[in-house]
C-alpha cells in the first residue's frame, strides 16, 4: 500500500494516458502502474513513459483512421471500369454465334433443295430397326430430289471443326445407304460436303484418323465405310439432330 500512497499523484496522468489506449485499457493501466511502482522504488522519481500506452493505442488509433479497402477504388473509378469491359457472357455468346454461323450450310446449296418423291426407306430397314432411327427423323434430314438424295440439315450439330469434319462424312455415308443400302462414300463426296459447310481443310486427314474405329474401310484416297460401331454413331448423330 505504500508503494500505491507514493505515486497517487500520478494517477490523473496514468488514467489519462491509458483511457486513450481504448479497448486495450486495463491492460495499459496495469502496465503504466508497474512501471510507477517499479521506477518509484529504483529511484524515487516518476519517470513519465507515456510510451507503453502510445505504442498500444496506435493499433486502435491507426484502425479506427483507416478507409476500409472495399473503398479503396471509388465507385466512380470502378463504374469507368465496368463500362470499358464487355460482360463475359457477351463475349462467349458472340463466340459461339460467330463459330455456328462458320459451320452451316451455305444458303445457295440449301436453296436448291426440292424434293421429288418419298426417301427409299427399304435401303436402310435394318439399320432404322436396329438402332431405333424413325422415317420422321430421316425425313427431317434428308430429301429425295433430282441430284439423288441430299442432305436437308444446315448445321453439324457441333462448333467444333474436328467434330464437324467427323459428322459431316458420316452423314454423306448415310444418304448414299438411302440411295443404294451401301453405308460409304466416295472421298470427293465427302469433301463436297465440307465445301458446302467450309470445313474443308488440312486437318481433315488427322481429324478422322482420330475416328477411324468407326470405319470398316478408311481410305482416305478412295472411300470411306462406316462399321457397326459407325453406324451406331450414325444414329445417335441422326437422333440428335433430328429433335433440334
Amino acid at each position: 500500500m505504500a508503494g500505491y500512497k507514493k505515486i497517487a499523484h500520478l494517477l490523473p496522468e496514468i488514467l489519462e494516458a491509458a483511457d486513450q489506449a481504448g479497448e486495450k485499457r486495463n491492460e495499459v493501466l496495469r502496465a503504466l502502474i508497474d512501471h510507477a511502482l517499479m521506477t518509484v522504488e529504483k529511484n524515487g522519481a516518476f519517470e513519465a513513459e507515456p510510451e507503453i500506452a502510445t505504442v498500444e493505442a496506435q493499433p486502435e488509433q491507426k484502425r479506427r483512421g483507416r478507409k476500409p479497402k472495399a473503398k479503396a477504388e471509388t465507385e466512380e473509378v470502378v463504374e469507368k471500369k465496368r463500362r470499358g469491359r464487355k460482360p463475359k457472357a457477351e463475349k462467349e455468346k458472340k463466340k459461339t454465334v460467330s463459330s455456328a454461323s462458320a459451320l452451316e450450310r451455305t444458303p445457295v446449296e440449301s436453296a436448291q433443295v426440292v424434293e421429288i418423291g418419298e426417301l427409299p426407306f427399304d435401303n436402310v430397314g435394318q439399320f432404322m430397326s436396329a438402332h431405333q432411327v424413325g422415317a420422321d427423323a430421316l425425313k427431317k434430314l434428308y430429301a429425295y430430289t433430282e441430284r439423288g438424295i441430299v442432305g436437308k440439315y444446315m448445321r453439324l450439330g457441333t462448333n467444333k471443326k474436328s467434330e464437324a469434319q467427323l459428322n459431316a462424312a458420316v452423314l454423306r455415308i448415310v444418304a448414299n445407304a438411302l440411295a443404294n443400302g451401301s453405308f460409304s462414300a466416295s472421298i470427293d463426296e465427302i469433301k463436297q460436303e465440307y465445301k458446302e459447310f467450309g470445313i474443308l481443310d488440312t486437318n481433315v486427314k488427322t481429324n478422322l484418323e482420330r475416328r477411324q474405329n468407326l470405319f470398316s474401310v478408311f481410305n482416305l484416297q478412295e472411300r470411306l465405310e462406316l462399321n457397326e460401331d459407325g453406324k451406331r454413331f450414325a444414329a445417335e448423330l441422326i437422333k440428335s439432330l433430328a429433335s433440334e
